[in-house]
């Protein structure tokens, strides 16, 4: 695993354990002094590049970040992410048309790992 940088190590010392204790984007952003998007740009580098088991969830009144520790965790970390990748495909199809309506021009956006 990469070594961790300072803000990533604040921000991750930062996030409770266990959905139910999530921390909420813009409160972890007040107490680290990051920008809502840095912080999340952050967490993201957790999980994908050092394998952190960080989840968030979008339940009203008690969405946030928060460590995954159980089954339950991982179930409330993963029920939105289709559901928003799905969107997001969705409306790159749109603008893929709009392109070609346009601009005459042939637009193909494509998932890069």
């Amino acid at each position: 695993m990469e070594k961790m940088t300072r803000k990533e190590r604040l921000v991750l010392g930062l996030i409770p354990i266990g959905s139910k204790q999530a921390i909420h984007k813009r409160r972890l952003a007040e107490l680290t002094g990051l920008s809502e998007r840095e912080a999340r740009e952050i967490i993201y580098h957790l999980v994908v590049e050092h394998g952190l088991p960080i989840g968030s969830s979008t339940e009203p009144g008690a969405g946030g970040y928060f460590i995954i520790t159980s089954a339950e965790d991982m179930e409330i970390a993963t029920r939105h992410l289709k559901p928003r990748a799905a969107k997001i495909f969705k409306r790159a199809r749109a603008l893929e048309k709009l392109a070609q309506q346009m601009f005459n021009r042939q637009l193909k956006l494509v998932l890069e790992e």
